[in-house]
């Protein structure tokens, strides 16, 4: 019998068809994983849950589109964007598309790595100030223990 209640989190397919099309995690743990077909595979994430998810595509002209979206799985009750890759409630706290953008990501994600911070543990907000630096062309924030503590106190306070 189908279950036709909205999943609890967040639900998405990771695709990978080798030089074509190439979805997959740099960060996060989904609470489940499941293999559609050898191409697809379901994943899905609790409520509270953050993951950075890598899309990769190459179109018939060689032409290539590389984006990273910063996402957390919200409970169903909660108010968030509508995300068209995912299926049931999903904060979208990061976008960025192109070489450059991705990259500074993807630095930055390594940067916070190498202070032995988790990269799904950062405050959410201050993905939201790198996509919103980013897209001015601004410097980028740093993140550091002091920042990451002060939201652990933050959240904890609260």
């Amino acid at each position: 019998m189908n279950d036709l209640r909205p999943p609890i989190g967040a639900q998405l397919d990771l695709v990978w068809i080798e030089t074509r099309i190439e979805h997959w995690l740099r960060f996060g743990t989904p609470e489940t994983s499941v293999a559609i077909d050898r191409y697809r595979r379901r994943v899905s994430f609790a409520p509270g849950d953050v993951f950075a998810l890598m899309r990769w595509l190459a179109g018939d002209t060689g032409a290539v589109t590389v984006s990273i979206d910063i996402v957390r799985a919200m409970p169903p009750a909660e108010l968030c964007a509508v995300l068209p890759w995912i299926t049931g409630a999903a904060d979208r706290l990061l976008r960025q598309t192109g070489d450059g953008p991705v990259r500074a990501v993807l630095d930055t994600i390594t940067r916070i790595e190498r202070q032995g911070l988790d990269p799904r543990a950062v405050c959410p907000d201050y993905w939201r100030d790198l996509d919103a630096r980013l897209r001015a062309n601004r410097p980028v924030p740093p993140y550091g223990r002091a920042r990451h503590e002060a939201w652990l106190w933050r959240r904890t306070a609260s």
